[in-house]
């Protein structure tokens, strides 16, 4: 028995085990620091196709300091004069910490 016996060249998957399709589209943005026009460009064109809430990862940055708070609260004011919302995501301790202290964990969804 060879392995072209064993392997087929060629082997079709059943539909169920096909890996699915992303049909929803990805609404978050990685935030860099010091970047706010790409940002604000890449919210822009989310909230131009007609997203309702845009996801902003903060994982990139290392501390919230108050120009990153600055641009997020610009963000959000932005999104809401187009009837969206913002939210932030982040697995730093010291972001949530932050966020907490200012009182914007109230003012942006978290997720």
């Amino acid at each position: 028995m060879s392995a072209f016996t064993l392997f087929p060249r060629y082997v079709r998957f059943p539909r169920y085990m096909r890996p699915p399709e992303r049909s929803v589209e990805d609404t978050s943005i990685d935030y860099l620091p010091g970047n706010y026009p790409a940002i604000e460009a890449a919210v822009d064109a989310k909230l131009q196709r007609g997203t309702e809430q845009v996801v902003i990862d903060l994982d990139t940055l290392a501390v919230l300091d108050t120009d990153a708070l600055r641009d997020l609260i610009a963000l959000l004011r932005r999104a809401r004069l187009k009837g969206a919302q913002i939210a932030l995501r982040s697995s730093r301790d010291e972001i949530l910490r932050t966020l907490s202290v200012t009182g914007l964990d109230r003012v942006f969804a978290l997720v």
